[in-house]
C-alpha cells in the first residue's frame, strides 16, 4: 500500500512538478529564481560547516528539495525571505515540499527547512509527528502551503548547531 502511494506521489511529482511545467503555469519569474538560487547558494558552505556534511544540489530537475547528503542521510531545503523574521507570525513552505520532506523520512533522512531572513536564518527539523500547520492558498500562484509559527522556528548558528 505504502510502495503504491509513493509510486503516485513520484508520478504526480514528475507531471506537475517538472521545470517547464512550472514555467509553463506560472509565467515563471527568472529573476526571482535567481534570487532564490543566490541565497541557496550563499548558505550552502554554513550549511556543511553545521552538519559536517557535504550536501550537493541534485541535477534532476523533479527533486523537490535542495541539498541532499547521502552520507548522512539529510535533507535541507532553503527558503529565501526579502522580509525580517518579526514581520509576520507565520511563513509559508508549499504542500508539496512539505509532502516531499516526508516521504523521504519515510526512507530513513532527516530533513530540515531553513528560512533566510533580511534579519536572520532560521530554521526547523520536519518531525513527521509535528507538523500539523494550518493551510491557506497563497503565494504567486495561490497553491496550498503550510503556515509555520515563526515561534517554532530555531535561530541557525553554524558554530553551534546540534542536528
Amino acid at each position: 500500500m505504502l510502495y503504491d502511494i509513493l509510486t503516485w506521489l513520484s508520478e504526480f511529482k514528475k507531471r506537475y512538478f517538472s521545470l517547464s511545467n512550472i514555467k509553463r503555469m506560472s509565467g515563471f519569474n527568472k529573476v526571482t529564481w535567481d534570487i532564490g538560487r543566490k541565497i541557496e547558494d550563499e548558505l550552502l558552505p554554513k550549511i556543511n560547516s553545521a552538519f559536517s556534511g557535504d550536501f550537493k544540489r541534485s541535477d534532476d530537475i523533479y527533486d523537490i528539495l535542495d541539498f541532499k547528503d547521502d552520507i548522512q542521510k539529510t535533507i535541507v531545503e532553503v527558503k529565501g525571505r526579502r522580509i525580517n523574521s518579526t514581520q509576520f507570525d507565520t511563513t509559508i513552505i508549499t504542500c508539496g515540499k512539505l509532502t516531499e520532506a516526508l516521504m523521504k523520512i519515510e526512507t530513513g533522512y532527516d530533513v530540515y527547512f531553513f528560512f533566510v531572513f533580511n534579519d536572520k536564518t532560521l530554521y526547523i527539523k520536519v518531525d513527521k509527528d509535528d507538523c500539523d500547520w494550518d493551510i491557506k492558498l497563497t503565494g504567486t500562484n495561490h497553491l496550498p502551503h503550510y503556515l509555520i509559527p515563526i515561534k517554532t522556528l530555531k535561530v541557525f548558528d553554524e558554530d553551534n548547531f546540534k542536528p
